[in-house]
């Protein structure tokens, strides 16, 4: 189980590596709730891995992909299977509300997320999200991510009292809990980008690479967390000094078997996450009580009165007990949370006097508030001075949080069970092997509650109106129901498409195939494992009697030069468009090495300027290649100018430089940096090809609107391109450049020349270009690969 589940469950048996196929069920034997929710689990272990299988981690069926985010009218025109009047409604409710979300199915990491109707993005049933004015972000040109934040949540006959629908509780067992339930919750989220970005590359990276949509997202908003905790249990201390006095063995003293829940409750985020609370309860946090009302005493004491207060004293509360007050929003909205001390309790009246600061809260019966008894106050932690402590809960049971794990971190929510038996005196906590052989807890990631992400929507506000690059996966067959006009040698065919066909491709009228040459890298001011000239011995005659580790040497000096005087220069052998240069698709990496933290990264925040070529020279390069160090002639670049205004928006060259304060940074006084790393996002960098033009460019007035005229349906299908009903025209400059969404090609559209002109995107190839290196071939035309270069310092 991986939710947020609090029942009053004896334990959790399901173990994916197990790979258990079913529970059977024995006769004239126990039956236990954990062998019931194994096999759920395994169910929808199945079920949910076949999605994922079919969709991968998000994805949504072609005929009913749900969860759109909607914020133009040009959306709700492309939306098939609605009536007019039916999108005049949603245009109202788009002018109205705000922003919309489409019905429809959507899976992520295989769960299925249902949305039945249209709905505001403000009204979501699960999620009360802070107002955004969709007029501010139109005209501020904010940048937003629109995100889909989905996770289970636990239920039960409290949380499921609605006065219009049949609850799970049946009344007439006159008040005995039966089964809870798990309930999926989605929540569509914004997430604020910077407005510097290429929003279309943005947009692209993040539909098909989910490790920089969680990249994007940000550790914060990540749950679960990566943090782990080991629990055992421990002799009791004796006096050392007393010889009378015999100390047990390693065991639970506890005189019931329980199933314990050790939560984290509070994360300071002004320390670095570094210091953090805990809380622990003996069943699971299962002990709960409904609200029925509130009175505020004072500033720091809330009178309630319950539903009950339990059926015996160890499902009851007592004065010095520990509470949380919870109802919907505060789970749902992810509420700071707080702690409360029991004072007094009137067991006649089902009143409790609480110490601490309710925030004079009003609850609201249909949000279902209600109080959760904890075992434990806040347990407060210091990650940097944690170094292998036991944190003691009770009995002998103790936890340690695993804090010098690099890079993990903690959330608040994530929890753990620790099941322990009276039979063995022991918890039941998975164990490993050490190097003497003896059994040790093992460390274990949270139990929940996990939450599951996927991308929806970039949002670019735009003064005339708010531009949505769609980010969801659309998967099934394509509908080619529709008779398909086919022109060829002046006569028009009709062709009837079968099921599971696809029409015929019309070729051009030619002889000659034309074969389309990537764009890739023929130049640059340094090469591929280049031992740095500066740094070499200008004793050239007696440089093979210089120490080896002398010769590698980088002086301080010899690297500032290098990167402030020419800069790292790359020639490319086709223009590409300048606006795709950017510190997102060019970056520079500097390797160290440190003795205690190992191997480290520095990203070296580069300025990116567009150049031309002045001057190339031979020059001799050392090289690292194995353990040889060799000398080879190669064509270096060694001058530039800067890029005059006739470029119109391309250039064949760029120059990478650092801006003027960071030569003086102390990165670049570090003595033991080895290599440098430059890396070129093959699918980030553009070029335009020409696929066709028209010289009767009249179809500029619906172009303005948005509208993709029949006309130039027709001519991209004489071409051979196939427009989908879902296509989306985007005014890049007006009257002069469009840009055309279809099925996740994008198409140039523009005026030049008196000719409207369709041109493809094509990206870079990040084919390698230096000798003494094997050549590893990327890129297929449309996506490009990477190109990447390696300037060693140092062996």
């Amino acid at each position: 189980m991986q939710g947020e589940f609090r029942g009053d469950f004896t334990r959790d048996t399901y173990d994916k590596s197990k790979h258990f196929l079913r529970v059977l069920m024995q006769q004239g034997r126990v039956q236990l709730d954990a062998d019931f929710n194994e096999q759920t689990s395994i169910l929808l272990n199945r079920l949910q891995t076949l999605a994922k299988d079919v969709f991968g981690l998000q994805g949504g069926p072609e005929e009913n992909c749900g969860f759109e985010f909607i914020g133009n009218e040009e959306q709700i025109n492309n939306i098939n299977n609605l009536k007019e009047e039916e999108k005049q409604k949603l245009k109202q409710m788009l002018q109205s509300q705000g922003y919309l979300i489409s019905k429809g199915n959507y899976y992520v990491n295989g769960i299925l997320c249902e949305n039945d109707e249209f709905i505001s993005y403000s009204q979501q049933p699960d999620f009360i999200p802070e107002p955004i004015d969709p007029c501010k972000v139109q005209l501020n040109g904010t940048t937003y991510l629109a995100y889909l934040d989905v996770w289970e949540r636990h239920i039960t006959s409290i949380e499921d009292r609605d006065d219009l629908k049949i609850n799970i509780r049946e009344v007439a067992l006159g008040g005995a809990d039966t089964a809870t339930r798990s309930k999926l919750v989605w929540q569509v989220k914004l997430k604020q980008l910077k407005d510097n970005q290429d929003i279309e590359t943005v947009a692209k990276q993040v539909t098909k690479d989910h490790d920089y949509f969680r990249s994007v997202l940000g550790q914060e908003l990540l749950k679960s967390g990566e943090g782990k905790i080991i629990a055992r249990v421990t002799k009791p201390s004796s006096g050392i000094n007393d010889p009378c006095i015999i100390p047990f063995n390693s065991k639970f003293r506890g005189t019931e078997n329980h199933l314990y829940r050790a939560e984290i409750f509070t994360i300071n985020p002004d320390d670095n996450k570094n210091k953090l609370s805990f809380v622990w309860s003996r069943e699971n946090s299962s002990i709960i009580f409904p609200i029925v009302t509130s009175t505020s005493i004072n500033s720091s004491a809330i009178a309630l009165n319950l539903e009950y207060l339990g059926k015996d004293k160890d499902s009851s509360l007592s004065a010095g007990d520990w509470v949380e007050i919870i109802d919907d929003d505060y789970i749902l909205q992810n509420s700071d949370r707080q702690l409360l001390k029991v004072e007094q309790v009137d067991r006649i009246e089902n009143q409790v006097i609480l110490s601490g600061d309710g925030k004079n809260k009003i609850f609201l019966k249909e949000k279902h508030p209600l109080l959760r008894r904890w075992d434990s106050g806040e347990v407060k932690v210091n990650l940097s001075d944690v170094n292998h402590k036991w944190f003691p809960l009770e009995d002998g049971i103790e936890i340690q949080l695993q804090a010098d794990t690099q890079n993990s971190f903690y959330q608040v929510g994530d929890y753990w069970l620790i099941p322990v038996r009276t039979a063995t005196g022991n918890v039941e906590w998975p164990k490993r092997k050490n190097e003497e052989g003896k059994l040790e807890p093992q460390p274990q990631s949270p139990h929940g509650t996990n939450h599951y992400y996927a991308p929806l929507a970039i949002i670019l506000g735009n003064p005339n109106k708010v531009i949505v690059h769609d980010c969801r996966t659309k998967i099934g067959k394509k509908d080619n129901s529709t008779p398909v006009e086919i022109k060829k040698d002046n006569n028009t065919q009709i062709y009837e498409p079968q099921q599971n066909s696809t029409p015929p491709i019309p070729q051009k009228e030619t002889t000659t195939q034309i074969i389309k040459e990537f764009n890739s890298i023929i130049n640059a001011s340094w090469h591929h494992d280049q031992v740095l000239e500066a740094t070499i011995s200008k004793q050239e005659e007696n440089s093979s009697n210089i120490p080896e580790d002398q010769l590698f040497n980088l002086k301080s000096q010899d690297l500032r030069n290098f990167f402030t005087k020419l800069g790292l220069v790359i020639q490319f052998k086709k223009p590409v468009r300048i606006d795709s240069l950017h510190k997102s698709s060019v970056s520079v990496l500097a390797h160290t090495d440190n003795v205690f933290r190992g191997e480290v990264f520095y990203i070296l925040p580069m300025i990116v300027e567009p150049v031309q070529v002045k001057k190339v020279e031979t020059k001799s390069i050392r090289w690292a290649i194995g353990n040889n160090v060799l000398d080879r002639n190669v064509n270096i670049i060694t001058e530039v100018e800067a890029l005059t205004n006739e470029s119109n928006g391309y250039t064949k060259a760029v120059r990478l430089i650092t801006p003027d304060d960071w030569p003086q940074k102390a990165v670049f006084n570090q003595s033991n940096i080895y290599q440098f790393t430059v890396l070129l996002r093959g699918d980030w960098i553009m070029n335009e090809e020409p696929l066709f033009d028209n010289v009767n460019f009249d179809l500029q007035g619906d172009l303005n609107k948005g509208i993709i005229p029949d006309r130039l349906r027709q001519q991209c299908q004489e071409n051979g391109i196939f427009l989908s009903k879902n296509s989306i025209l985007v005014t890049e400059k007006e009257n002069l450049k469009w840009r055309l969404l279809n099925e996740g090609k994008i198409y140039i559209i523009k005026i030049d020349n008196m000719k409207l002109t369709v041109s493809n995107i094509q990206a870079l190839d990040g084919n390698n270009l230096w000798p003494g290196v094997p050549e590893r071939f990327s890129g297929n035309g449309s996506e490009g690969g990477d190109w990447v270069s390696i300037i060693h310092i140092k062996t």
